[in-house]
């Protein structure tokens, strides 16, 4: 789940914080909060500062940052670019009601959910128990479960499975499906399948759109994996109802976050072009 966005460790300028953000800055600095043991490697919690000064809070498992969160007043809002790539579901003319999250880390992408689409409920599908639990502690789940009284609500459901295999067991349609699963930097083999796919496009209601991050280069030797993926995805979802987009542009040839999105038609049985993706506002 490797993040591309700016983020610098800056030992200087302390003075420069406020409130919560400094007090932890000058607490803990740069250097590691907490470690743990998950399914797939070492964890550690740790402080750095983006490139605005703002102190952020990560989650590293197996040397790859897997997840931020700032530690003030922003707490819901998103550190990484390619998490605000997601928010194209909500662009493209479909009502998005249920979500489905496959693949959590910190939970950033839930909580930011659960907080700025008051209208969305979501499920979040997260393998590790220990990952949920640093979450929990570290990335204000619970403080997000208890200030948008999501136990009584409904609107954020925790769910501890293989996103396959939970997929597999439910008959729930979802109006988004996003998909950020990683071992550690790589993705699960199982779920970059021509059968995963299709599982997950009956699991989505018509008009619904699947979303997965894809680190790769844009072109050039180290594209092979995004070229595979989408031309996989075209053909469980049809040629014209796959969109590639990409959260930088300047490196083409170097590996970053993708954002692969895919469509199933409004309407089944109906051709491609009815159900191929609407021009979508990358800003």
């Amino acid at each position: 789940m490797r993040k591309a966005v700016g983020i610098t460790v800056a030992a200087a300028a302390v003075g420069a914080l406020a409130g919560l953000g400094a007090w932890l800055w000058r607490r803990f600095g740069p250097g590691t909060y907490a470690r743990f043991d998950t399914m797939f490697g070492k964890a550690r919690v740790y402080h750095v500062l983006d490139d605005a000064g703002r102190p952020v809070r990560l989650l590293e498992v197996g040397g790859i940052v897997h997840s931020g969160t700032y530690i003030d007043e922003r707490y819901t809002d998103l550190v990484f670019e390619y998490l605000k790539r997601y928010d194209l579901m909500f662009e493209g003319g479909h009502p998005i009601r249920h979500v489905l999250v496959l693949g959590c880390g910190g939970y950033d992408y839930p909580e930011h959910l659960v907080a700025h689409h008051p209208e969305v409920a979501v499920d979040a599908v997260e393998i590790d128990p220990a990952i949920t639990a640093i979450a929990r502690q570290y990335f204000f789940l619970d403080r997000v479960i208890e200030e948008y009284e999501t136990d009584q609500t409904g609107r954020l459901n925790l769910i501890c499975d293989d996103a396959l295999e939970f997929l597999t067991s439910s008959d729930k349609r979802y109006d988004a499906i996003v998909n950020d699963t990683f071992d550690a930097g790589t993705p699960p083999a199982h779920l970059t399948t021509p059968a995963f796919a299709v599982t997950v496009r009956d699991h989505l209601a018509p008009g619904g759109l699947y979303l997965t991050n894809v680190v790769s280069a844009l072109e050039g030797p180290g594209s092979s994996f995004l070229h595979e993926q989408t031309t996989m995805l075209e053909s469980v979802f049809g040629n014209r109802n796959v969109r590639v987009i990409p959260c930088a542009t300047d490196t083409l040839a170097e590996a970053d976050n993708v954002i692969v999105v895919a469509s199933r038609p409004a309407q089944e049985g109906v051709s491609d072009s009815a159900g191929a993706i609407p021009d979508l506002h990358i800003g």
